[in-house]
């Protein structure tokens, strides 16, 4: 991982996104990239400040974070960027692109109400992306290393998509990977591919040394189940399939996964089908 894009607006939430980047930069050596849109929304407080002094100001608060951190990451390990309006999601997928980022990170406000993007425009960031993505609700716990990633497998293809990037996070802060195996229906062909798909996921981590643990459990509460589990072992990360947002035949259902976003207290990282054609090609 060499570069980590943010989306900053300066709300709490971006905070919070821009303090887990930091955690994760740390151990992977990365560059964080701050990109702030400038595209004028009455909920933000920034946007009150005149629009010939926006750019000055917002440049002023990025040198504040940067000096914050500087224990952590040196200010070359930073830079920022003040883009001009257009549509929020392009902007940030624009520049990661251009920077060839390997992770964007961004904050949302859960269920209550999204300040950094609506509902729609995070889920049109984390829907475009070609990177994975983390999205990190308000009040979302932030721990301040990355000891455990929960990674839920179901019965479809995508669910095993994950495995690649979550070993990567895993083996570089040396996390411990929880298997969840999810089982919503009692159809044996069904079990089988669940089994068989955390099996595959479990020998991927003996491969890459990384300690893991499995647990299945069967239920129709798919996001409760998967939020409970994760406050018990006290999970920093959860690991899902960003397909599993938009298609309404697998597991997720779409709404299982938003759900997920909305509602997890701990950050979630979504990854991008074209992952698995990467690592094929490997």
């Amino acid at each position: 991982m060499n570069t980590i894009i943010v989306g900053m607006d300066f709300l709490t939430e971006s905070l919070a996104a821009l303090k887990l980047a930091v955690i994760i930069a740390v151990k992977t050596k990365s560059k964080i990239v701050l990109v702030f849109v400038n595209k004028p929304d009455k909920s933000k407080p920034i946007f009150i400040t005149p629009p010939d002094k926006r750019k000055e100001e917002v440049e002023s608060r990025f040198k504040k974070l940067v000096l914050k951190y500087a224990d952590k990451l040196p200010a070359e390990s930073f830079s920022y960027l003040f883009t001009e309006g257009g549509k929020v999601y392009e902007a940030l997928n624009k520049e990661a692109e251009k920077c060839q980022a390997d992770l964007i990170v961004l904050g949302t406000k859960g269920i209550i109400n999204l300040k950094l993007f609506s509902h729609s425009l995070a889920f049109k960031i984390i829907g475009n992306a070609s990177i994975p993505t983390i999205s990190v609700r308000d009040g979302a716990r932030i721990a301040n290393h990355i000891k455990k990633i929960l990674i839920p497998i179901d019965d479809t293809l995508e669910t095993r998509q994950k495995i690649p990037v979550s070993i990567r996070l895993a083996h570089a802060c040396g996390a411990e990977v929880h298997l969840l195996a999810i089982y919503r229906s009692s159809v044996k062909t069904v079990k089988e591919n669940v089994e068989r798909y955390t099996r595959q996921s479990a020998g991927f981590m003996e491969k890459n040394n990384i300690d893991f643990i499995v647990k299945s459990l069967e239920t129709n509460d798919v996001v409760n189940e998967i939020i409970k589990y994760a406050n018990e072992i006290n999970a920093d990360i959860i690991s899902i399939m960003v397909t599993q947002i938009s298609e309404l035949s697998n597991l997720w259902k779409g709404t299982f996964a938003e759900q997920l976003i909305d509602q997890s207290p701990i950050p979630v990282i979504t990854v991008p089908t074209k992952e698995l054609i990467r690592t094929l090609s490997r």
